[in-house]
């Protein structure tokens, strides 16, 4: 892992979302990448000039607040930070920020005074996640970094088909030392059918120099196990593939505290199907 990119919006959840990638940046030895994006100003003149001068000045006052910023992560961790401000949005140009700086991994937190619920209702996060072309760790507002030992890989499907999903998560894995555990969670099969075939599995090449175990459970209640299985293994990341693992579904597909609980206990390393 060599490139860590952060978007902030200088939120007290997207600081601590920094503070937590600055801690993992000097635990890889990567580079942090910080991002601002900040908005086009509404345009109430016909002049272009004070458009680029009113754009010019936001940016400047921008980055002087990113040097800032800059300088007290470098001298609290120490790492190499670099800086970036630009107008737009970041839904929108982030994926253009990670090509251009070899991003290998993006960290964001949750907006909202309920950042746990805010993840389903259109966030930035969200937005982010939802393209699914980079591994995104999403950091819970009281989240703090601790090296972590092991890490929870739920899914419903064994099969990956491209190793660039699951590198990240087999990345930190190595730099640390952790044991991933695969926890598949199902519903109960209807005895009075005929069961189905066993689905293809290679996560035994993807995942082969890497220490991991199996936990599979059947049970109708898919959430409540998932949830529990995350507080029994004392998971220090819970990783996921958001657009093709429907196990997602069981966690998030309703609006109740329960069902996106775990947002408030561990980050979320969302990995994607189709990386850059």
């Amino acid at each position: 892992m060599k490139n860590i990119v952060v978007p902030t919006d200088y939120s007290d959840n997207a600081n601590n979302a920094m503070h937590y990638a600055a801690a993992l940046a000097q635990a890889t030895g990567a580079q942090l990448v910080l991002y601002h994006a900040f908005a086009y100003p509404i345009i109430t003149t016909d002049v272009p000039y004070e458009v680029e001068k009113y754009i010019d000045e936001i940016q400047t006052s921008d980055r002087a607040t990113l040097q800032e910023i800059k300088r007290e992560l470098e001298r609290q961790y120490p790492i190499e930070v670099k800086c970036i401000s630009q107008a737009g949005s970041v839904s929108y140009h982030l994926q253009e920020i990670v090509q251009r700086e070899n991003g290998d991994l993006v960290v964001m937190g949750l907006r909202g005074s309920n950042p746990a619920l805010n993840i389903l209702m259109g966030s930035t996060t969200f937005e982010v996640m939802r393209q699914g072309k980079f591994p995104l760790l999403i950091v819970p507002k009281n989240a703090r970094f601790s090296p972590p030992k092991r890490l929870l890989f739920a899914c419903d499907n064994p099969w990956v088909g491209l190793e660039a999903t699951v590198k990240p998560l087999k990345d930190i894995a190595a730099a640390f030392g952790a044991a991933i555990e695969v926890f598949t969670v199902v519903e109960p099969t209807d005895p009075t059918t005929a069961p189905k075939p066993a689905r293809p599995s290679n996560l035994e090449q993807h995942f082969e120099k890497i220490q991991h175990i199996y936990t599979f459970e059947e049970t109708a209640e898919v959430r409540a196990s998932i949830l529990e299985g995350i507080r029994e293994s004392n998971a220090d990341i819970l990783a996921m593939i958001p657009r093709h693992h429907s196990v997602w579904q069981y966690l998030f597909g309703k609006s109740d505290t329960l069902s996106v609980a775990l947002q408030t206990t561990i980050p979320l390393l969302a990995l994607a199907e189709n990386p850059l």
